[in-house]
């Protein structure tokens, strides 16, 4: 399987008041000189401490909740961490503890 780099940067960092949310942003991927943008990825409080990142979701007409983005799980992994460091560097999480897509 042939493998490519791709940049992360993490744009649009917003404080959000919620019971878990506690921070939105942007992250834009660059593949081959071509942007991508994911509106809505979240920073959630985890139970215990910790930090968890998700994806944005959607609500189907039956009510469920479904991923609004499909990627690989390598590459949600590393826009994970990506975003996990991220927000250490900049004081908004203390301590990495979880990843995941909603």
């Amino acid at each position: 399987m042939d493998t490519e780099t791709v940049s992360i940067a993490i744009l649009n960092l917003q404080h959000v008041h919620s019971k878990s949310v506690f921070a939105l942003m942007d992250v834009e991927l660059i593949l081959h000189g071509v942007s991508f943008r994911i509106h809505g990825v979240q920073a959630r409080h985890v139970p215990g401490g910790g930090t968890s990142i998700h994806l944005p979701t959607y609500r189907t007409a039956n009510g469920t909740w479904r991923a609004a983005v499909s990627l690989e799980r390598e590459l949600v992994d590393g826009i994970s961490d990506h975003v996990l460091s991220f927000l250490q560097e900049t004081g908004f999480a203390r301590q990495r503890y979880t990843a995941s897509v909603a």
